[in-house]
Parts: C-alpha cells; structure tokens; sequence
C-alpha cells in the first residue's frame, strides 16, 4: 500500500467520523482534519480536483469553527456578566412622579417599560418595593393579554426612564444582552408571585443574578462526553498526520508528484542564408560516426571583399618590389661613393706626406741658413769691435738672422699642423688647411645614408602592407567559404529531439534547425515551495523514482530556481506542471539511464532536509 493511500483511507475514515457527530463544533473540527489528509492524499497522488477542494474547504471550516468558538464565549459572557442600561438611554425618555401618584394600575394596558433611576415605588398587589437600578413593567410586555398585573404607586418623588413596546423590541435585536437580563428578570417575578421569592435583586448594572439560582446553567463547549470523545479522535487523527509527515519526508518536501525527467535542450540555428542539403535525419534518431547532420550552401555569396582584398594584396606586392630595386639602387651607389671616398682619402693623405716631406726639406734649409746667418752676424760684431766693419754692417747682418730666425719658427710651425692632419687623416678625420672638411668626405655619402634610411623605412612599410593585405584576404576568403558552406555535426551518441527544415527550403541567418539532446545527462524539473527552494543547496543529495519503478536512484541538486526565474521549454526539453507561483529544482542523475527516459514523471525527496528544518523556515518567513 502506497503512502498516498494510507492517507486516503485516513481522510475516508475522517469523512465517515463527521456524519456521526451531532452537534457542529465537533464536526467541524473533524472536517478539519479531513481536509488535511485529503491535501495530503491528493497532493501525494497528483490529485488536482481533490487537492484544490480541500484547500479551499479548509480555511472555511477553520473560520466556521472560530464562529462557533466566538457565539459560545459570547453567550457565557452575556450569562454572567450584568446588563448595562447605558446601551439603551439613548432610545428611552425620562419621567418625574410625586409621592403618591401611580405610575400604572391593575390590568391597565402595556406599552411601556420603566427604569427607576431614583425613588421607590410600591406594588400593592404584591406588597413588594421596587428601587433604583431596577426595570418595572417586564411582565405585562412579554404576557398575552398584554395588561398590567399590579399597581405601581411612587411612595417618594421619582425619576423614571421609559421604552416603549416597539422601542423594546427594536433594543433587543440590538443588544442581545437585554433580552437575557430580561429572562432573568421574568423569571424571577414568576418564581416570587408563586411564593418562591429567591430574595435576590435583579438589577440593571448592578451585581448580576446567580446563575444556579434563575436560570439554566450554560456548559462548556466540550461538557459531554461525546463531544470529548470527538474532540480525542480529531487530536488522533491529526497527530497520525503529523506522525506520517515525520515518517515520510516526501509529503512536506515535495507537494507535488508531476516531477518531470528532462535534460538540455540544444537549439540548432542556420550560421548563414543558403539552401538545406542533406538533412536526412528524423525526430528521435541518434548520431553516430562522423556526427554530420546536413549543410547550408549559399550560391549566391557576395565576392566582393575577396575580389577588394586580392586587388589591395597585388598593389601592395607591387609597391614592395619597385621599393627593394630602389633600395638595391641605393646600396649599389652608397658603394660606389663609398669606394670613391677611400679614393679622396688616399690621394688627401697622399698629399699631406709630401707636404710634410717638403715642409721637413724646408726646415731643414733654414735651420742651415739660420746657423750660416748666425755666424756672419758674430763676425760683423767682432770685425766692428775690432774697427774693421761698421755698426750698420753689424746691424744688416743681425736683421737677416732674425728673419731666417722666424721663417725657421713659422715653417717649423706649419710642418706640426700638417702632421696633425695626417695623423687625424689616418682615423678618418680630413681636414683642410682652414680647418674645413672636405666636401667629398661627408656631404655625398650623407646624403645617399638618408635616402638609404628613408627607403629602408619605407620597405618595411611595404612589406607590413604586404602582410596586412595577404592577412585580409585571407580572412575574406575565409568568410567567403563560411558564407558559402556550413556543415552541421553532432557529438556521437547525441540524439535529434525535433526538426524545424527539410532538404531543399530556404533557410535565414538565425532561423531554427533543429534541436537535439544529450540522453546521457538526465535531469528532473522538481516543482517546490519558495521556501523548500531555500533550503536546497546546489550539490545536496536527492532520491529520485522514476513513474512505474520502486527503487529509487542517487542524484544531486544541480541549481535551483524561484518561481521569478523559473527555467522554461526554451532550455529544457520537458518540464513540470507545476503552476508558475512554485520554485524550480534542477536535479542530475548521478548515473546514465537506459534508454532515453525524457518526459516520464518521477518523484524526488531530499533526504538530507528534515521537518524541523522547513518548520523553521516556515517560521522565520512569517
């Protein structure tokens, strides 16, 4: 026997337990707990009709219940407790009488009912006073003859309240409690004109009769014994649901059984506009070998950018060619400059050599005229001395040696700089004898050095051109054949779920193919409460038992969802019935299925939550 027959057999016995209640409360309080073992059969069971009913009937009979509860308390308060005359002043008139004056006699007609606020009056029929806080002329109102049976006399001055007959009856649909102090009162005149005076006053707003002494004593709700015994089986069969629900986590985990076994759905879109070729494969086939489904071919691609691209590639190997015999140019003539400048440099320091060599040939005369000049000006000194020659003698001869003197010291002087720039000639530096450089020793082969630059910068420029170029049209010829052709394949073992085109249509970029599934990733869509799907962690134990089957199979929480964000027909294949206002549970299967068991109902329990933990849950959102 199932669990969700178990219940069904309790809410039958229930039902069955309400027709032999008699009295209401007891039998609503039994109907209660009927509604919640019908919720919980049908809610096991999948019993939609059922369950909507009792939801519905439930929450009536709780109301009912607090009605009967709430008419009972009011009727024990309105035994014990006193009438108020303030209620009704409102609808009454105030009267003065003097002492002696009657207020009504014997069999006079009754229209009214009086309330002494202050003074006695007297009934002599009776011999009886009535004082303040009393009501007089309760007995004729209510009698059928409708006469007065006594005279009331005012024995001092009085101050009286009066309510008509009609006023009277209009109060006491108003204020229930009236009427019930009324009775009392009646009660009480009847039993003293019998001469069972009880000697207990009855007064307005005063201390109230004694209820075992005037009227029937109201019982409790549960006095009887079978109305205890009602109330025992009710507190038993609740308690079996509460132990059931302890026993059987699945009734307060999922209050649904329409769990649905599902999986991924993969939508295949058209990558390109074209024609459909090859697609021959059916709804529930399954891919195998090389996993091609079909293809799109577009015969009528736009070839423009790989024509563009091809033509922008040729120009710019163009480019890069007159570019490299340029620069072959370049070098050749920085060569042949280069090769002429060692020229220049040879036949520079060439000539410095035999400049020095003559300047070295002309010191060396000087120095040898220097010396004879010294000697002839020593000899016209001593010739003078001795009186042979004269001072003018002396003096020419002295002038020619200082100025063979300073030729010697200037030609000495111009033979150093020469060397000088010899020796800078050997490093490479030329210099002129002003001190200039050469023209053939920098301008020329500076000049061809930067066109030499400028067209090394520019053949890099080409040659990136070149691949930059080669790169697009690539990419162009890729596209090309992308737009052109598209090939759909499956992963083996993957399983076509439904088909949107045919062999020969027409087909947009974007538009639907088909869809396919994994069969070996099952998943359930579990339907649960907002507050069940707080407390389902991702990666949590789940029991999952297929539609047909006993033994139950290991899986996980894979995400859950709340009722906002719920996963749809868009991302799974099949999914719960569940109305929309529930939370989602995505459950994995830890182990393949046979076969492909999409769409079949299952039902999943978390055996890792308990009662006490939803209980808390449940609390802490109220």
């Amino acid at each position: 026997m199932s669990s969700g027959e178990i219940f069904g057999y309790i809410a039958s016995a229930l039902v069955f337990a309400t027709f032999y209640m008699k009295t209401m409360a007891p039998l609503r309080m039994v109907a209660i707990a009927s509604n919640i073992a019908f919720i919980t059969y049908a809610a096991i069971d999948g019993l939609a009709p059922i369950f909507i009913l009792h939801v519905a009937l439930l929450p009536l009979n709780v109301v009912r219940l607090l009605q009967i509860r709430d008419f009972e308390q009011q009727v024990e308060q309105a035994a014990r407790e006193s009438f108020s005359i303030q209620a009704i002043v409102p609808l009454m008139r105030r009267r003065a009488m003097r002492a002696n004056e009657t207020l009504f006699a014997i069999n006079d007609p009754a229209n009214e009912l009086y309330y002494v606020v202050d003074g006695v009056l007297f009934l002599p029929e009776l011999q009886h006073e009535i004082g303040p806080g009393n009501f007089i002329g309760e007995f004729a109102l209510f009698s059928e003859s409708g006469k007065r049976t006594a005279t009331a006399i005012a024995r001092t001055d009085c101050t009286l309240m009066a309510l008509s007959r009609r006023a009277v009856f209009a109060a006491l649909l108003q204020h229930p409690r009236l009427g019930i102090h009324l009775l009392k009162l009646v009660t009480v005149r009847l039993l003293h004109n019998a001469g069972r005076d009880l000697h207990v006053p009855v007064t307005a707003g005063g201390p109230s009769v004694s209820m075992n002494e005037v009227a029937m004593p109201t019982k409790g709700l549960f006095a009887t014994k079978g109305r205890r015994n009602a109330v025992r089986l009710a507190v038993a069969a609740f308690l079996a649901v509460m132990i059931g629900m302890t026993l059987y986590d699945p009734l307060y985990v999922v209050l649904f059984r329409d769990a649905a076994v599902t999986t991924w759905l993969n939508v295949a879109t058209a990558p390109i506009d074209g024609t459909v070729e090859g697609f021959d494969v059916k709804p529930g086939q399954r891919i195998t070998g090389s996993g091609e489904v079909g293809r799109i071919v577009n015969y009528s691609v736009d070839r423009s950018g790989v024509i563009r691209a091809e033509g922008a590639a040729k120009r710019a190997e163009a480019r890069l060619a007159e570019l490299v015999a340029y620069d072959d140019r370049v070098s050749a003539l920085t060569t042949e400059w280069q090769q002429r400048r060692s020229r220049y440099a040879d036949g520079f320091r060439t000539d410095l050599d035999l400049r020095v060599q003559e300047l070295e040939h002309h010191v060396a005369l000087l120095q040898e005229r220097v010396a004879i000049a010294d000697v002839t000006a020593r000899r016209k000194h001593t010739l003078r001395l001795a009186g042979n020659s004269s001072q003018a003698d002396e003096d020419a001869a002295m002038s020619a040696q200082r100025e063979l003197q300073a030729s010697l010291t200037d030609t000495t002087k111009e033979l150093e700089r020469v060397r000088e720039r010899r020796s800078l000639a050997q490093t490479g530096v030329f210099l002129q004898a002003d001190g200039k450089e050469p023209e053939w020793s920098w301008r020329s082969l500076d000049e061809i050095r930067l066109e030499a630059a400028k067209t090394s910068r520019s053949l890099r420029e080409a040659e990136e051109e070149v691949k930059t170029t080669k790169r697009i049209m690539a990419d162009e010829q890729k596209n090309l054949a992308a737009a052109s052709n598209a090939v759909f394949k499956l992963p083996d073992g993957m399983t076509i779920w439904s088909m949107s085109a045919t062999s020969g249509i027409s087909v947009n970029r974007g538009e639907r193919l088909f869809t396919w599934i994994d069969c070996s990733k099952v998943l359930v869509d579990v339907p649960v409460s907002e507050t069940l799907g707080v407390l389902v962690n991702e990666g949590e134990r789940a029991e999952v038992t297929f539609e047909g089957e006993q033994k139950p199979r290991a899986a996980e929480v894979l995400l859950s969802r709340g009722s906002s964000s719920r996963l749809t027909r868009a991302e799974l294949v099949s999914v719960s019935g569940a109305r929309k206002t529930l939370a989602q549970v995505i459950v994995a299967l830890r182990e393949p299925v046979a076969g492909c068991p999409i769409g079949r109902r299952a039902f999943v329990t978390f055996p890792d939550i308990g009662l006490l933990q939803v209980v808390r849950a449940y609390l802490a959102v109220l």
